[in-house]
Formats: structure tokens, sequence, C-alpha cells
């Protein structure tokens, strides 16, 4: 690696106070959950979807003041300290903002994991671990179970676990993002 190549990789790189800079408030928080999902994004409207976040309310029953407020928080303070820090690619003039591939070194930080489970990374890991340990155990040990199944059988089984882990994984995914329909979980048990 040249030593350009690696100040190239070095700036585009966010450093651990930028992270916890970026991540520390939880407007800025709720722009980079949006934006994961819908990718781009009018002031007006995520606006709308932080206040409705903050109040714990839907997005239909947010006031005019309410929406303005944060409006005018993201448009002179949250919206430019994402910009400047390369997340997000933000028109002023136009008031638009576009997330940009910087955005996924933060929405890493942002997985929920609830109460009494693990994270989505330490499954697909089990998974891999299990049926690399199935495979191997198959082809040396001739005994049952394992040759109750044909290898293609357990290849079935496998591509079916990792499929349907991942259809599962997906869906919840969608359904902890900012909803036009639902009160997220965390502003309903705020203190």
């Amino acid at each position: 690696m040249t030593a350009s190549t690696a100040n190239e990789s070095a700036e585009s790189e966010l450093s651990k106070d930028t992270l916890f800079h970026l991540l520390g408030n939880r407007r800025r928080r709720w722009v980079i959950k949006y934006l994961t999902c819908e990718h781009r994004a009018e002031l007006g409207e995520l606006a709308e979807q932080v206040a409705a976040r903050e109040q714990g309310i839907p997005v239909e029953q947010v006031t005019a003041q309410q929406r303005k407020r944060v409006y005018t928080s993201l448009q002179q303070t949250h919206l430019p300290a994402l910009d400047e820090a390369g997340v997000i690619d933000f028109e002023t003039a136009r008031g638009t903002i576009e997330m940009t591939k910087k955005m996924q070194e933060l929405d890493i930080y942002l997985e929920v994991v609830p109460e009494r489970t693990i994270p989505w990374s330490m499954y697909y890991l089990g998974i891999g671990i299990v049926s690399c340990a199935v495979i191997v155990t198959t082809a040396i040990i001739d005994a049952w179970p394992f040759t109750a199944i044909p290898a293609l059988g357990w290849a079935l089984l496998i591509s079916l676990t990792v499929t349907i882990s991942g259809a599962i994984h997906t869906y919840r995914t969608r359904t902890m993002r900012l909803d036009r329909h639902k009160i997220p979980q965390e502003v309903q048990h705020r203190p």
C-alpha cells in the first residue's frame, strides 16, 4: 500500500471522536436510522419523522410547531454535522438529504438487540459453525443419524436454514425502522 493510498483510507474512515460526536445526539441517530432505510429524504419529511419519533406519536399527529422546531434544528445543526463528516450529502438549497457509503460505518452501531437475544452476526456465525460441524462429521462418521439423511438433504437443510433466517432478519430489520404507522418501541418506553 502506497503512502497516498494509506492517507486516502485514513481520511475515508471516521475517527472514534467523530463517531461518538455524531452518534451522541438522539436526533442524529434517528436521521441515520431513517436514511439507512429510505436512503434519501426531503428535509420537511425528515423533520416530521423525527418530530413524531420524539413525541411518540404517528406522523399525522405532528403539529406545525413540533415540525418547525425539529426542522430548524436539523437544518442548522445536525445535518451540517453529518454532511461535514461525509455521512450524508445535504443539498441546503433544495433541502434534500442522501446517505453516503460512510453511513454504513455509523449504522452498525445502531443495531438494536433486545434483551435476552443475541445479535444477528452471532446467530449467523452459529449457523456457520453448526453447518461446518455437520458436514465434517457426516464425511468422517458413517453412523446414524448422519447416514439417515443423504448429503444433498443436509445441503438443502442448511440452505433452508440460512434462507429462512435471512428472511426473518430482513423482516425484523424493516419493522424496526422509523415507520409512518407505528410508534417505535424505544419511544413508547421513554422515562
